[in-house]
């Protein structure tokens, strides 16, 4: 069926579902891009975890290797294991204790996981339009025959 067949309403209406299926599929894509970002930090703050239960048992003067990038690794011997360093932007560092520090990882992964729920909710709202949108758009086409 050719468009001049097809009232401008409806090819008005097709043109505004199409946009707001570009649209939602672009946002659906931005937060499945936050989960994984997220998804990263929070296994980040578990290896660092992790490292921080390994120092428990470290004495002043053991070895350690200690990853710098790349899957490089230097040794390193430890002065205060109890003691760590904790990133808090722009370049600055502070020192702090090591159940202090690893308290803030749990804390910080917790705030994470309540970001991805929230995240996860909204990309459940935004597929669901974009099916209905999806959907609207079939019966459209079925019914003027241009599929």
């Amino acid at each position: 069926m050719s468009n001049s067949t097809i009232p401008d309403e409806v090819l008005n209406q097709v043109k505004d579902l199409q946009e707001g299926i570009d649209q939602l599929q672009s946002n659906v894509g931005v937060i499945e891009q936050q989960i994984t970002l997220i998804y990263k930090v929070i296994s980040s703050l578990n290896d660092a975890i992790k490292a921080q239960n390994e120092l428990k048992s470290k004495k002043p003067g053991d070895k350690i290797l200690v990853p710098i990038g790349g899957s490089n690794l230097i040794l390193c011997t430890i002065k205060e294991p109890q003691k760590t360093f904790i990133s808090l932007g722009s370049g600055i560092s502070l020192q702090t204790e090591l159940e202090s520090s690893k308290t803030r990882n749990k804390s910080q992964i917790e705030n994470l996981e309540h970001s991805i729920k929230q995240l996860q909710e909204q990309h459940a709202q935004l597929t669901q339009k974009l099916n209905l949108q999806r959907q609207e758009l079939l019966q459209i086409a079925q019914k003027y025959q241009f599929l």
